[in-house]
Protein backbone atom coordinates (compact mmCIF):
# COMPACT_ATOMS: atom_id res chain seq x y z
CA UNK A 1 0.00 0.00 0.00
CA UNK A 2 1.11 3.50 -0.71
CA UNK A 3 0.38 4.66 2.81
CA UNK A 4 2.20 1.93 4.77
CA UNK A 5 5.63 3.50 4.41
CA UNK A 6 4.28 6.97 4.99
CA UNK A 7 2.39 6.70 8.27
CA UNK A 8 3.88 8.11 11.45
CA UNK A 9 3.30 6.67 14.94
CA UNK A 10 2.97 9.49 17.42
CA UNK A 11 3.70 9.20 21.12
CA UNK A 12 0.70 9.93 23.40
CA UNK A 13 2.32 13.15 24.61
CA UNK A 14 2.66 14.34 21.03
CA UNK A 15 -1.01 13.68 20.26
CA UNK A 16 -2.10 16.07 23.03
CA UNK A 17 -1.31 19.25 21.18
CA UNK A 18 -2.86 22.64 21.80
CA UNK A 19 -3.39 23.28 18.09
CA UNK A 20 -4.65 20.21 16.14
CA UNK A 21 -4.18 21.94 12.76
CA UNK A 22 -0.52 22.70 13.46
CA UNK A 23 -0.08 19.15 14.65
CA UNK A 24 -1.44 17.86 11.32
CA UNK A 25 1.03 20.05 9.46
CA UNK A 26 3.84 18.70 11.63
CA UNK A 27 2.72 15.13 11.03
CA UNK A 28 2.56 15.79 7.30
CA UNK A 29 6.12 17.11 7.33
CA UNK A 30 7.21 13.91 9.06
CA UNK A 31 5.34 11.85 6.48
CA UNK A 32 7.19 13.60 3.65
CA UNK A 33 10.55 13.05 5.32
CA UNK A 34 10.00 9.28 5.26
CA UNK A 35 9.17 8.95 1.56
CA UNK A 36 10.63 11.17 -1.14
CA UNK A 37 7.64 10.42 -3.40
CA UNK A 38 5.61 12.92 -1.37
CA UNK A 39 8.25 15.62 -1.00
CA UNK A 40 6.86 19.14 -1.52
CA UNK A 41 3.27 18.06 -1.09
CA UNK A 42 1.11 19.87 1.43
CA UNK A 43 -1.97 19.52 3.60
CA UNK A 44 -5.03 20.27 1.46
CA UNK A 45 -7.76 22.70 2.47
CA UNK A 46 -10.60 23.33 -0.07
CA UNK A 47 -10.63 26.95 -1.22
CA UNK A 48 -14.42 27.36 -1.57
CA UNK A 49 -16.08 24.56 0.44
CA UNK A 50 -19.49 26.28 0.50
CA UNK A 51 -19.65 27.08 -3.19
CA UNK A 52 -22.32 25.43 -5.30
CA UNK A 53 -20.92 22.56 -7.33
CA UNK A 54 -17.36 21.35 -6.91
CA UNK A 55 -13.94 21.83 -8.52
CA UNK A 56 -13.39 18.09 -8.91
CA UNK A 57 -13.40 15.67 -11.82
CA UNK A 58 -16.39 13.36 -11.49
CA UNK A 59 -17.71 12.87 -7.97
CA UNK A 60 -17.10 15.26 -5.08
CA UNK A 61 -15.77 12.47 -2.89
CA UNK A 62 -12.51 10.57 -3.05
CA UNK A 63 -12.46 7.91 -5.75
CA UNK A 64 -10.38 4.78 -6.09
CA UNK A 65 -7.61 5.15 -8.64
CA UNK A 66 -4.26 3.86 -9.85
CA UNK A 67 -1.43 6.36 -9.46
CA UNK A 68 2.06 6.34 -10.97
CA UNK A 69 4.67 8.41 -9.11
CA UNK A 70 8.23 8.55 -10.41
CA UNK A 71 7.81 5.23 -12.16
CA UNK A 72 6.17 3.43 -9.22
CA UNK A 73 2.59 2.23 -9.58
CA UNK A 74 0.23 2.45 -6.61
CA UNK A 75 -3.17 0.82 -7.02
CA UNK A 76 -6.43 1.27 -5.11
CA UNK A 77 -5.51 4.65 -3.68
CA UNK A 78 -8.13 7.32 -3.01
CA UNK A 79 -7.73 10.63 -4.84
CA UNK A 80 -9.57 13.71 -6.07
CA UNK A 81 -8.60 15.69 -9.16
CA UNK A 82 -9.10 19.42 -8.55
CA UNK A 83 -9.75 20.83 -12.03
CA UNK A 84 -9.86 24.45 -10.88
CA UNK A 85 -6.27 24.27 -9.61
CA UNK A 86 -5.06 21.31 -11.68
CA UNK A 87 -3.89 19.44 -8.58
CA UNK A 88 -4.27 15.92 -7.23
CA UNK A 89 -5.41 15.33 -3.66
CA UNK A 90 -4.48 12.04 -2.03
CA UNK A 91 -6.39 10.62 0.93
CA UNK A 92 -3.91 9.28 3.49
CA UNK A 93 -4.75 7.61 6.78
CA UNK A 94 -2.93 8.04 10.07
CA UNK A 95 -2.63 5.13 12.48
CA UNK A 96 -5.25 6.85 14.62
CA UNK A 97 -7.66 6.27 11.73
CA UNK A 98 -7.87 9.97 10.92
CA UNK A 99 -7.97 10.86 7.23
CA UNK A 100 -5.51 13.48 6.00
CA UNK A 101 -5.97 15.03 2.52
CA UNK A 102 -2.59 15.76 0.93
CA UNK A 103 -2.10 17.83 -2.21
CA UNK A 104 0.56 16.05 -4.24
CA UNK A 105 3.38 17.69 -6.11
CA UNK A 106 2.45 17.59 -9.81
CA UNK A 107 6.11 17.27 -10.81
CA UNK A 108 6.28 13.83 -9.21
CA UNK A 109 3.08 12.40 -10.73
CA UNK A 110 3.60 10.60 -14.04
CA UNK A 111 0.01 9.55 -14.64
CA UNK A 112 -3.15 8.28 -12.99
CA UNK A 113 -6.28 6.35 -13.93
CA UNK A 114 -9.48 7.75 -12.45
CA UNK A 115 -13.16 7.05 -13.22
CA UNK A 116 -12.31 5.18 -16.41
CA UNK A 117 -10.05 7.97 -17.71
CA UNK A 118 -6.28 7.83 -18.08
CA UNK A 119 -4.45 11.09 -17.34
CA UNK A 120 -0.87 11.93 -18.30
CA UNK A 121 1.22 14.71 -16.77
CA UNK A 122 1.02 17.76 -19.06
CA UNK A 123 4.79 18.21 -18.98
CA UNK A 124 5.06 15.09 -21.18
CA UNK A 125 3.56 17.17 -24.00
CA UNK A 126 4.35 20.77 -23.04
CA UNK A 127 6.85 21.69 -20.33
CA UNK A 128 5.18 25.08 -19.84
CA UNK A 129 1.80 23.60 -18.86
CA UNK A 130 0.93 22.40 -15.36
CA UNK A 131 -1.67 19.74 -14.67
CA UNK A 132 -2.81 16.77 -16.73
CA UNK A 133 -4.25 15.72 -20.07
CA UNK A 134 -6.68 12.84 -20.54
CA UNK A 135 -5.26 10.46 -23.12
CA UNK A 136 -8.10 9.49 -25.45
CA UNK A 137 -6.21 7.97 -28.39
CA UNK A 138 -2.61 7.03 -29.08
CA UNK A 139 -1.33 5.94 -32.47
CA UNK A 140 0.80 7.88 -34.94
CA UNK A 141 -0.48 10.88 -33.00
CA UNK A 142 -2.09 11.34 -29.58
CA UNK A 143 -5.49 12.88 -29.00
CA UNK A 144 -5.84 14.60 -25.63
CA UNK A 145 -8.46 16.38 -23.55
CA UNK A 146 -7.71 19.09 -21.02
CA UNK A 147 -10.54 19.25 -18.48
CA UNK A 148 -10.95 22.50 -16.55
CA UNK A 149 -13.29 24.20 -14.10
CA UNK A 150 -13.29 27.70 -12.63
CA UNK A 151 -14.89 29.51 -9.71
CA UNK A 152 -17.62 32.03 -10.52
CA UNK A 153 -17.61 34.91 -8.06
CA UNK A 154 -21.30 35.68 -8.60
CA UNK A 155 -23.21 35.93 -5.34
CA UNK A 156 -27.02 35.91 -5.41
CA UNK A 157 -29.97 34.06 -3.91
CA UNK A 158 -29.23 30.91 -5.89
CA UNK A 159 -25.46 30.95 -5.29
CA UNK A 160 -24.83 32.93 -2.09
CA UNK A 161 -21.31 31.50 -1.83
CA UNK A 162 -20.45 31.56 -5.51
CA UNK A 163 -20.29 28.48 -7.72
CA UNK A 164 -18.03 26.32 -9.84
CA UNK A 165 -18.59 26.05 -13.56
CA UNK A 166 -19.32 22.77 -15.29
CA UNK A 167 -16.31 20.92 -16.59
CA UNK A 168 -14.93 22.32 -19.84
CA UNK A 169 -13.18 20.01 -22.29
CA UNK A 170 -10.47 21.37 -24.58
CA UNK A 171 -9.20 19.09 -27.36
CA UNK A 172 -5.59 18.76 -28.48
CA UNK A 173 -3.65 16.66 -30.94
CA UNK A 174 0.00 15.88 -30.23
CA UNK A 175 2.25 14.89 -33.11
CA UNK A 176 5.98 15.13 -33.76
CA UNK A 177 6.56 17.09 -30.57
CA UNK A 178 3.88 19.67 -31.37
CA UNK A 179 0.61 20.25 -29.50
CA UNK A 180 -2.25 21.61 -31.64
CA UNK A 181 -5.59 22.87 -30.29
CA UNK A 182 -8.39 21.01 -32.02
CA UNK A 183 -11.62 22.44 -30.58
CA UNK A 184 -14.58 22.53 -32.92
CA UNK A 185 -15.44 20.61 -36.07
CA UNK A 186 -13.93 23.36 -38.25
CA UNK A 187 -10.48 22.91 -36.72
CA UNK A 188 -10.75 19.13 -36.92
CA UNK A 189 -11.49 19.25 -40.65
CA UNK A 190 -8.76 21.84 -41.22
CA UNK A 191 -6.14 19.63 -39.56
CA UNK A 192 -7.14 16.63 -41.66
CA UNK A 193 -7.73 18.74 -44.78
CA UNK A 194 -6.22 16.20 -47.24
CA UNK A 195 -8.91 13.70 -46.21
CA UNK A 196 -11.52 16.26 -45.19
CA UNK A 197 -14.35 14.73 -47.25
CA UNK A 198 -13.79 11.29 -45.74
CA UNK A 199 -13.82 12.69 -42.19
CA UNK A 200 -17.03 14.63 -42.88
CA UNK A 201 -18.67 11.48 -44.26
CA UNK A 202 -17.59 9.50 -41.19
CA UNK A 203 -19.04 12.14 -38.84
CA UNK A 204 -22.32 12.28 -40.75
CA UNK A 205 -22.68 8.51 -41.15
CA UNK A 206 -22.08 7.90 -37.44
CA UNK A 207 -24.11 10.95 -36.34
CA UNK A 208 -21.20 12.34 -34.33
CA UNK A 209 -21.35 15.80 -32.82
CA UNK A 210 -17.61 16.28 -32.44
CA UNK A 211 -17.51 18.67 -29.49
CA UNK A 212 -20.16 16.72 -27.55
CA UNK A 213 -18.94 13.19 -28.29
CA UNK A 214 -17.92 10.88 -25.44
CA UNK A 215 -14.35 9.64 -25.16
CA UNK A 216 -15.14 6.22 -26.63
CA UNK A 217 -16.61 7.84 -29.75
CA UNK A 218 -13.65 10.22 -29.99
CA UNK A 219 -11.25 7.29 -29.71
CA UNK A 220 -12.90 5.57 -32.67
CA UNK A 221 -12.98 8.82 -34.64
CA UNK A 222 -9.27 9.41 -34.11
CA UNK A 223 -8.48 5.81 -34.93
CA UNK A 224 -10.28 6.31 -38.24
CA UNK A 225 -8.54 9.66 -38.91
CA UNK A 226 -5.19 8.03 -38.20
CA UNK A 227 -5.91 5.18 -40.61
CA UNK A 228 -6.78 7.46 -43.51
CA UNK A 229 -4.28 10.24 -42.80
CA UNK A 230 -1.74 10.82 -45.55
CA UNK A 231 0.97 11.90 -43.05
CA UNK A 232 3.56 9.21 -42.27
Amino acid sequence: MLFSSCLVVLAPAQEKTVDPLNDLYRQTEQIYSTDDLLVNGQFYVPEKPRAQGSPYFGNKGFQEAALSIKGRLFEKVKIKYDLANQRLILQTTLESGQYVPVMLNNELVDSFHLAGTHFINARHYDASVSGFYALVYEGRFSFLIRYEKSFRAVYDNQTPNGSYTDSKANYFLYRDGKLTALNGKKNLLKYFSPVKSLVKTYLRKNRIKYQKADTRTLNQLMKYCDSISTNP
